[in-house]
């Protein structure tokens, strides 16, 4: 897809028009967000809303799909817009042109490039259920070494507890689970752009080693330093 070319701003366009019908009811359920009476009732109303955004996404570039950050917003922001590509470096490119080309949003709204890291207490409190286990995202641990065969990046190594082998694993065992613990950890942009190759190793006891997703950040960063 050529840079901001005239098809690109043709169809962003159209995304962002979609977008700005939306924005009332956006502002009223982030505005409802912050009351514990209705905080349920509008994370309800943001997960039936992001279907008609993400599909509009879509119609830029098949790999995008769009999200809402209530949880860290900017500073000056009830609630977040993330393009995402779910993760798929197909997308990259896109998901970066698409929120290039965003007109301005109203005070309280803001867009983003793909998913932000968690905040470290959200990934604490975190898990999952893996075959009736519960798996806590905060368990796995991490390593990472400069990428021999991609360069500016870093090979990973998880140590994952055994209960998060899954059916749905490709390749290591545990990989859904690590990967899905990472990318809270370090967000979606720098797994995309800062990792390598992952490799997994099942523990049957908590690994003693390692360090939390999260505190990867400043090792993945030191590549732009």
């Amino acid at each position: 897809m050529s840079k901001h070319g005239t098809l690109a701003r043709t169809k962003a366009a159209r995304f962002w028009t979609v977008v700005q019908g939306q924005v009332k009811d956006l502002l009223t359920t982030a505005q409802r967000l912050g009351d514990p009476a209705t905080h349920e009732a509008a994370t309800q109303r943001l997960y039936e809303l992001a279907p008609a955004l993400g599909k509009a996404a879509r119609q830029f570039h098949r790999e995008l799909s769009v999200e809402f950050n209530p949880i860290s917003p900017p500073p000056g922001s009830r609630l977040e817009i993330l393009v995402t590509c779910d993760g798929n470096g197909a997308g990259m490119e896109a998901v970066q042109e698409l929120v290039a080309l965003a007109p301005a949003l109203p005070a309280g709204l803001n867009v983003r490039a793909f998913r932000p890291p968690m905040p470290p207490e959200v990934i604490e409190a975190s898990e999952v259920e893996v075959a009736g286990k519960k798996v806590k995202l905060a368990d796995m641990r991490y390593s990472a070494t400069p990428s021999a065969q991609h360069p500016g990046r870093f090979d990973i190594l998880c140590w994952a507890p055994w209960q998060a082998a899954t059916p749905d694993d490709r390749g290591n065992p545990g990989s859904v689970v690590a990967m899905l613990a990472l990318g809270h950890g370090v967000g979606e942009e720098r797994l995309l752009a800062k990792v390598g190759e992952v490799r997994i190793e099942l523990t049957f006891q908590p690994a003693a080693q390692g360090l939390r997703s999260w505190e990867l950040i400043p090792l993945l960063d030191q590549a732009s330093a």
